[in-house]
């Protein structure tokens, strides 16, 4: 009678197994189920940096079909002056100076490329203007909005 042959290699570290299980159960995944949730990864509410508001990032459909994110004011921490609500008062447009700033749309037109966003532009009340700019999220879960203003750009980091 032949020796029964096993499949347990005691020369096989554990972990080592465990690796090659997970490696071969990957291959299993849905990938382009992967790649639309890290490209909504973006999605929800942030409190840009200084703490004075909140931005609510949501997706759209566009012309072509594609998916853009855009971002609006959802909460300010100073939200009226002399008792009257926040306006657009630096809009380089005098038209737009009437804006409330509570649902103004600060971010537009960013579609996922590279384990980023990009092709959008950010806009800044406080300047009145819309900049071109970047978005990645960093390894501590912070979104970076890298903004392009002429020769000189500008790095904010906003977090959930």
């Amino acid at each position: 009678m032949l020796p029964r042959r096993t499949t347990h290699r005691p020369d096989i570290d554990p972990a080592r197994r465990r690796l090659a299980a997970a490696v071969l159960c990957a291959g299993l995944l849905p990938w382009p189920a992967l790649a639309a949730a890290s490209a909504d990864a973006i999605l929800g509410t942030w409190l840009t940096d200084d703490g004075a508001s909140k931005v609510e990032v949501r997706a759209a459909k566009a012309a072509d079909g594609s998916t853009v994110y855009d971002g609006a004011i959802v909460w300010l921490k100073d939200a009226t002056k002399d008792g009257q609500p926040l306006h657009d008062a630096h809009n380089a447009d005098a038209a737009l100076r009437s804006r409330p700033l509570m649902g103004l749309r600060v971010l537009s037109g960013f579609k996922a490329a590279g384990g980023g966003w990009s092709g959008g532009t950010v806009y800044a009340p406080r300047a009145g203007k819309s900049f071109p700019a970047q978005l990645s999220i960093g390894a501590d879960g912070r979104l970076q909005l890298k903004v392009d203003a002429g020769l000189l750009s500008k790095t904010d980091y906003w977090t959930r």
